[in-house]
């Protein structure tokens, strides 16, 4: 029986960190997360990829902060967020962090794993897992 819990377990950690959602409470072991990378919202929904990206901006720019990961149709709407919006399927981030938006912005078009990226005057980043683009 003991076995069985464990291969069990072993299956359901394999599915998620497949998955992107390394994340849950008791799998942190899976993922990668730097603690320098505080998240003020779900911390579960954010792509393994997202993570890791976050983690290199973190190393070169210092601590980042990040704001939104999931968004639910109304918070979205309610944001002003395209209708479409990968907050709403758990591939995106608005984060900030210091340094010049020029030259952070720069280093996020070098990640090959982030999509979209855009900077908002008031301080945050975006980034996404969609297809390559800012607007």
């Amino acid at each position: 029986m003991k076995l069985r819990k464990h291969i069990t377990s072993a299956f359901l950690a394999s599915i998620l960190a497949l998955s992107g959602c390394s994340s849950l409470p008791g799998f942190g072991w899976i993922g990668t997360s730097s603690s320098t990378v505080s998240y003020q919202d779900t911390k579960w929904c954010v792509p393994r990829k997202l993570k890791r990206v976050l983690d290199r901006v973190s190393k070169r720019y210092g601590p980042v902060n990040v704001h939104s990961t999931k968004r639910w149709w109304y918070e979205n709407w309610r944001k002003g967020g395209a209708r479409n919006s990968y907050h709403l399927k758990c591939k995106a981030v608005d984060f900030s962090v210091r340094g010049d938006p020029s030259s952070v912005i720069a280093y996020l078009k070098s990640q090959p794993e982030v999509g979209g990226y855009k900077y908002y005057p008031g301080g945050f980043y975006h980034i996404d897992t969609g297809p390559r683009r800012t607007w």
